[in-house]
C-alpha cells in the first residue's frame, strides 16, 4: 500500500479513532485506486473497474465514500471539514435502485384482522401449554427443596 494511504489510515486510526472493521473497509476501498494522487480521468475508471468486476451501485457506493474521505484529507488535511465549497477532486455517488418492498393487499389485511381460532381446538392447546407450565413449576419447587434437605 502507498505511503500517502498509510499516513490517512494511522491518523483516522490514532486521530479520529475509528474502528478496526473501518480501517479494513479504507484499505479494501484504496485498492481500487492506482496512484495516491488520482485524476479525475483515474477516478472514473476507478468506478468503471468497480462496476466491471460485478459490483452493485451500494457495494460502489461505499468505495466511493472512504475515497473521497481520503481525497478530502489529501487536500484540505482533517482539521477542515468536507463541505460543497471544498475544491478538491470527488467522485459523484452512483444512483441506488429503490426497492420497494411487498405488502398485504386490503383483503389480505382484512382476512388477518378478522381471523378467529377454532375454539375447541385453540382452548385445547391452551390448556395443553397451562398444564406443562403447571408441571414445570411443581418439577422446580420439588427440586428446590430436594437441593435443600441434600445441603443439610
Amino acid at each position: 500500500m502507498d505511503p500517502r494511504f498509510q499516513q490517512f489510515i494511522h491518523e483516522r486510526q490514532y486521530l479520529t479513532n475509528v474502528s478496526p472493521a473501518t480501517l479494513e473497509w479504507y484499505k479494501h476501498s484504496f485498492k481500487w485506486l492506482r496512484s495516491e494522487s488520482p485524476s479525475q480521468d483515474e477516478l472514473k475508471d476507478a468506478v468503471l473497474r468497480m462496476r466491471e468486476k460485478g459490483l452493485k451501485a451500494t457495494g460502489c457506493n461505499s468505495a466511493i465514500r472512504a475515497i473521497n474521505a481520503y481525497l478530502h484529507w489529501n487536500n484540505a488535511g482533517s482539521e477542515v471539514k468536507c463541505s460543497p465549497a471544498c475544491k478538491h477532486l470527488r467522485i459523484p455517488q452512483l444512483k441506488e435502485p429503490q426497492l420497494i418492498l411487498p405488502t398485504f393487499t386490503a383483503a389480505q389485511v382484512t382476512r388477518l384482522v378478522n381471523w378467529k381460532p377454532k375454539s375447541k381446538i385453540f382452548w385445547q392447546r391452551r390448556l395443553h401449554l397451562l398444564s406443562c407450565c403447571v408441571f414445570c413449576a411443581a418439577v422446580v419447587s420439588a427440586w428446590k427443596i430436594f437441593a435443600v434437605r441434600v445441603s443439610r
